[in-house]
């Protein structure tokens, strides 16, 4: 397996991963509340891709995961007691970690983490921060074992007519 940055070549195979990640956890227990037509948009993962903040995990030709990495929490996180207090521009925000049904639970998730990490290092970052659906008890588990500590809670309108109202944590590791 072989993690490297994604390139234009990749968008299509990376936003159908995340419609058809978003299409197969509706309604389970870890339901991230991403909606296909929703979020992630394309415009959003395009973003992302060309900035340099995408990095994709591939075997054979075939991705088997991504993650995003900027500078936007997307969200008024303002009022949040962090562990650093750093401009926005120092603080590497990870977004839309996926990995393909039938690779889970593999370790791809950690090393998909830990290489965004390490580019928020190499990026002179001084802390990452994300956040995360609070049913999403595997995604938190991943987080803490990585060193990344809830900094609070909140929920989010994600917009959704079934759901509307979305609980989710904010987390933090110092770099």
């Amino acid at each position: 397996m072989r993690i490297r940055q994604a390139t234009d070549q990749d968008l299509s195979s990376i936003i159908a991963l995340y419609r058809s990640t978003a299409d197969a956890m509706v309604g389970t227990p870890y339901d991230c509340r991403w909606r296909s037509g929703g979020h992630p948009t394309p415009e959003f993962v395009c973003g992302l891709v060309q900035d340099g903040g995408m990095l994709v995990a591939q075997k054979d030709g075939m991705l088997l995961g991504c993650v995003g990495i900027d500078h936007d929490l997307g969200h008024d996180y303002g009022s949040l007691s962090y562990q650093v207090s750093v401009p926005d521009e120092l603080v590497a925000v990870i977004h839309l970690l996926v990995i393909r049904d039938g690779w889970r639970r593999k370790g791809l998730s950690r090393q998909l983490l830990r290489a965004c990490l390490s580019m928020a290092r190499e990026r002179g970052m001084r802390c990452a921060r994300l956040d995360a659906t609070a049913n999403n008890l595997p995604a938190i588990a991943l987080y803490q074992s990585e060193g990344f500590v809830i900094v609070g809670e909140d929920v989010l309108d994600a917009g959704l007519e079934d759901d509307p109202c979305v609980p989710f944590v904010v987390m933090e590791r110092v770099l």
